[in-house]
C-alpha cells in the first residue's frame, strides 16, 4: 500500500426532515417540540392520534423518510474521492438535529452538507431550519460548518418519478373519460405576509404544474394547499376548497398530485386518502391521487449526484 496516498477526506451528511410519531404513546411528547417544550393541549393530543390510527389502520406505523435515508446512505458509500458518512437528523423527533451533528462532531468531521427532505423551498421552511440548525450548533463543541442544500425541485429524477407516478394514476380513469380529467396539484401550504412574501414557492407549484400537466397531456390544472395551520396569512385554496369548486364549474374526473411530496407521512396520507378522497365520494367525484416517490431509484439516484456535486463545491 502507498503511505504516501491521502485517504479521502470525509464529508457529513444531514438527511433532514420534520420527523413524526410512529406509535400513538409517541404522539403527546412529538407534539411537546412543536409547543416550545410545553405539555400540548389535550384536543391536540386526540386530533393526531385519531389522524394517526386512520391512516395506520392500527396503533402504530413506519417511518416513511427512513428507505430514502438508507438507499441515499447506500447511493453515497459507493467509492468516491470523497467518504459520506450519511445521518437523519429530524426537527421534531427522534433523531433530532443535535443528536445528529453531535455524532458528526464527535467523529472530528469539519464540513457538512445538509440535505432537506423538501424538495419546494419555501422562506418558512427554511427559516424553521436555518433556526433550528443554529441552536444545535450553538450546543456543540467544535461544531462541523454546514452548507444547507435550500430546494431541489427541478432534480430531474424527482419531476420525472411524480410524472412517471401521475401517469400511472391517470391511467386508472377510463379511457374515454381521461380528455375530462382535470389536474389538481396539492402542496404543503406556508404562511406568508407582506415582509415574508412566498413569491419562489409560488413559482416553483407554477414551473412544476405546468410541466406536469403537459407531460400528462391535461386541457387544465389547478393547484390547492393542504395543512394551513397557525397563526397569520396561509397559502390558498384549502384542498377541500379547491374540490368544491372543481365540482361547481362542472368537473367531475379530478387527478391529484402530491407535486411537493418526498415521502409517505401521516400528515399527507391523511389529507389524499381520508380527507379528499371522503370529500370527493360526498362530491360524487371520480378521485384517483398519484403515489408519492418515496425511495423511486431515479430520484435517490439525482439526490446522491446532488450531495456529492455539493460536497466538492464545498471542499473546493
Amino acid at each position: 500500500m502507498d503511505q504516501s496516498t491521502t485517504p479521502p477526506r470525509p464529508v457529513g451528511v444531514l438527511v433532514l426532515e420534520y420527523g413524526e410519531p410512529t406509535t400513538l404513546a409517541e404522539v403527546e411528547p412529538y407534539l411537546r417540540g412543536h409547543f416550545g417544550g410545553q405539555t400540548p393541549p389535550a384536543e391536540y393530543v386526540a386530533f393526531l392520534c385519531e389522524r394517526c390510527q386512520r391512516v395506520w389502520g392500527a396503533d402504530h406505523g413506519v417511518s416513511g423518510a427512513q428507505p430514502i435515508f438508507t438507499a441515499l446512505a447506500t447511493a453515497l458509500a459507493q467509492p468516491s474521492d470523497l467518504t459520506y458518512r450519511v445521518v437523519f437528523g429530524a426537527r421534531y423527533w427522534h433523531p433530532f438535529i443535535e443528536v445528529a451533528l453531535a455524532e458528526l462532531a464527535r467523529e472530528a468531521i469539519e464540513d457538512v452538507v445538509v440535505l432537506p427532505l423538501s424538495p419546494f423551498a419555501s422562506q418558512m421552511a427554511l427559516r424553521d431550519y436555518q433556526h433550528a440548525l443554529e441552536q444545535a450548533r450553538a450546543a456543540i463543541p467544535h461544531a462541523p460548518r454546514l452548507h444547507l442544500i435550500e430546494g431541489w425541485a427541478e432534480l430531474s429524477g424527482f419531476t420525472a418519478t411524480v410524472t412517471a407516478n401521475a401517469q400511472a394514476a391517470l391511467t386508472r380513469f377510463p379511457a374515454a373519460e381521461r380528455d375530462q380529467v382535470v389536474g389538481l396539484f396539492i402542496v404543503h401550504s406556508v404562511a406568508e405576509s407582506a415582509r415574508k412574501p412566498e413569491d419562489g414557492y409560488r413559482q416553483q407549484i407554477v414551473t412544476n404544474g405546468t410541466q406536469l400537466a403537459a407531460a400528462l397531456g391535461l386541457a387544465s390544472w389547478y393547484s390547492a394547499f393542504y395543512s394551513a395551520e397557525g397563526p397569520g396569512q396561509w397559502l390558498g385554496p384549502d384542498v377541500l376548497e379547491a374540490l368544491d369548486h372543481l365540482h361547481q364549474t362542472g368537473v367531475r374526473q379530478v387527478l391529484v398530485v402530491p407535486i411537493s411530496a418526498t415521502y409517505d407521512n401521516v400528515e399527507l396520507t391523511y389529507e389524499l386518502d381520508v380527507r379528499m378522497a371522503e370529500h370527493a365520494v360526498a362530491l360524487g367525484l371520480t378521485y384517483e391521487r398519484a403515489a408519492v416517490p418515496n425511495a423511486a431509484p431515479a430520484m435517490i439516484t439525482d439526490l446522491a449526484t446532488l450531495v456529492a456535486t455539493n460536497a466538492h463545491t464545498t471542499l473546493a
